[in-house]
């Protein structure tokens, strides 16, 4: 709108200025209208793309383990991103349920061509928000449990937190299913499929 509205204007001046004969300043009125209008480097699917988008999901595995993901994506105009979010996982072993709650948190660029969009993530920040047990089976013994979640810290750490920093980090194309005004359907590489809500 700003852009369009730039462009009117100076569709006006220039008219006055030709009614007023002067050569020069309609050139270089005519110079400023292009600049304007190649500001926007967008094309019609990136501009689409641009905005605040809602993504969750929630995983059952055989094991009967579980993981939820909530995340918010903003995808800015000029072409970078930022992502905030949460995983939770719960683990069931031998009557003890462990409980790890992740905070995920991105930042990169991104282009879309020929139904592909195009991510170079730059950073990548993962922290262990809380690691709790509950069960039948779990010690009355604080000390205990105090230990087990140390440890647990640190091999969550090790096991999952760098591994996922190094997984995400750099470039990644995933196809475009759908893109319009509400929801972004993509599926990467390995047929995963991620489906995001626009929320603003």
């Amino acid at each position: 709108m700003i852009l369009l509205n730039s462009l009117l204007l100076g569709i006006f001046i220039l008219i006055k200025l030709v009614k007023m004969k002067n050569i020069f300043s309609v050139i270089l009125m005519m110079f400023a209208i292009l600049a304007m209008v190649s500001c926007d480097s967008l094309n019609p699917s990136e501009r689409l793309m641009v905005g605040k988008w809602y993504y969750s999901e929630s995983s059952m595995y055989n094991d009967g383990n579980k993981a939820t993901v909530e995340s918010n994506y903003e995808y800015h105009d000029d072409k970078t991103y930022i992502s905030n979010g949460t995983v939770r996982l719960v683990y069931d072993v031998d009557g003890v349920q462990e409980v790890v709650m992740l905070s995920l948190a991105e930042k990169g660029t991104w282009s879309i061509i020929d139904k592909m969009q195009n991510t170079n993530t730059t950073d990548v920040d993962i922290k262990i928000v809380d690691v709790s047990f509950q069960g039948e089976n779990l010690t009355d013994d604080r000390t205990v449990i105090q230990e087990l979640v140390a440890s647990e810290k640190k091999r969550l750490y090790y096991d999952m937190v760098i591994p996922w920093k190094k997984e995400w980090m750099g470039e990644s194309s995933d196809r475009i299913i759908t893109l319009n005004e509400t929801t972004c359907v993509t599926v990467d590489k390995d047929g995963n499929k991620t489906e995001r809500r626009r929320i603003k």
